[in-house]
């Protein structure tokens, strides 16, 4: 009895330990985000470089429109749009008369047909690239809400401050649209891809940038031509955003730019799921490519969330088992310090998402956070599974 006494306070001592270990270091690039604050707003802007922005549009003309209305209304002084077109030979020149009709500052090209052993988008954005006259580079789709119209102005923000001249990306962010997804499996995905999306914010405010988002993205042109562009993944279909950024980011050249106003948000309508999906493969995929610190230390994460709970449950169903077998209920206090222990731990966990997930303009949830926590690793080993004999799919020559 004495040893079972004992071994409760042990695992209880092993759950406080890995709890703090938790919090203090795992979740560390969480706590980064929360404590984020935009300093550059408050700073007169010092310089004003043209800036040339990527949209590829896959979307229809009237929505591609609706779109420009929007980009071209920004508060930006200086700043052109080059639209790259997948579209059929019979709608291109009617696109081409209508966007040179109502906007002065928009250029239209076309991705060229047959080009399919080609990444589409890299070669999208590469053919806009060479078009720019901007000295940054911005990257993005057309099938982004654009939040304001100080969104351009503030993802640039850290080309115009006081160090400017030592800044060359400036990392936006962008979530999925997830009112367009239906059923429970939204609010996973959801948390799924905030807690994912956290660890390269996080370790990019830190000073260790190796991922950004493509579809909310500035760098300095001549960085593009110094790295020979998106040659270290030329086979890929993905990289343009992940592995090009390990390769131009540095710590003294990279800002990461949070504010609600640089957030955008994709639409996909009833392909939503199915984008997610193929978007999640993606980043799977060039992971290997990538430092395997962060991936590490959420698996490390993941793992102390089932260390956690399994310690204080044992703690707690030996304690019954002892109260039960000595008919003693002061043998429950070993349980009943657990469970104090436990929901205190869940707790700090969802007031840590919650927060955090404002600061990244996600839906704010509760109840949902702990049982999302334990089955992220699970239910990411299935995906892998699932997924593994569709990784082919991922270099050019196999579409």
């Amino acid at each position: 009895m004495f040893m079972e006494y004992q071994l409760t306070y042990l695992l209880m001592a092993v759950a406080l330990t890995l709890a703090l270990f938790s919090f203090l270091w795992l979740q560390r690039p969480m706590s980064r985000i929360i404590d984020y604050k935009k300093t550059e707003t408050d700073i007169p802007p010092l310089h004003t470089p043209k800036v040339s922005v990527i949209v590829y549009s896959q979307v229809s003309e009237e929505e591609l429109m609706d779109y420009l209305h929007d980009l071209c209304g920004q508060d930006y002084p200086d700043f052109e749009v080059i639209v790259v077109c997948e579209s059929t030979a019979e709608s291109n020149e009617m696109l081409l008369e209508s966007c040179t009709r109502i906007f002065s500052n928009v250029y239209v090209t076309f991705i060229p047909p047959g080009s399919h052993n080609l990444s589409r988008r890299k070669l999208a954005q590469t053919l806009g690239i060479k078009a720019a006259k901007g000295e940054i580079i911005v990257t993005t789709v057309a099938n982004a809400v654009i939040p304001s119209s100080g969104w351009l102005s503030s993802l640039v923000s850290p080309f115009r401050g006081e160090n400017a001249d030592n800044t060359d990306v400036s990392l936006g962010y962008s979530h999925f649209d997830y009112s367009e997804m239906h059923g429970w499996g939204k609010w996973y995905r959801e948390f799924n891809s905030v807690m994912s999306d956290s660890l390269w914010i996080g370790y990019a405010l830190k000073g260790m940038p190796y991922r950004g988002d493509g579809n909310n993205l500035a760098f300095r042109r001549k960085l593009f031509f110094d790295h020979k562009g998106y040659s270290q993944s030329i086979y890929l279909h993905s990289g343009d955003d992940d592995i090009f950024i390990h390769t131009i980011a540095r710590p003294d050249n990279t800002k990461i730019v949070l504010t609600p106003e640089s957030i955008l948000s994709i639409e996909w309508g009833d392909a939503s799921k199915r984008m997610w999906s193929t978007r999640k493969e993606q980043y799977e995929f060039t992971s290997r490519w990538l430092p395997r610190k962060p991936f590490l230390r959420a698996g490390a994460m993941s793992a102390i969330q089932w260390l956690v709970t399994l310690s204080l449950a044992v703690t707690i169903a030996m304690s019954l088992w002892t109260a039960w077998q000595t008919r003693d209920l002061t043998e429950c206090a070993p349980a009943a310090s657990a469970l104090v222990m436990l929901i205190l731990f869940r707790l700090v966990n969802i007031l840590l998402y919650r927060k955090m997930a404002e600061k990244m303009c996600a839906t704010r949830l509760w109840w949902a956070v702990p049982s999302f926590l334990l089955a992220k690793p699970i239910l990411n080993f299935f995906f892998r599974l699932h997924h593994r004999k569709h990784r082919h799919l991922n270099f050019t020559w196999a579409r």
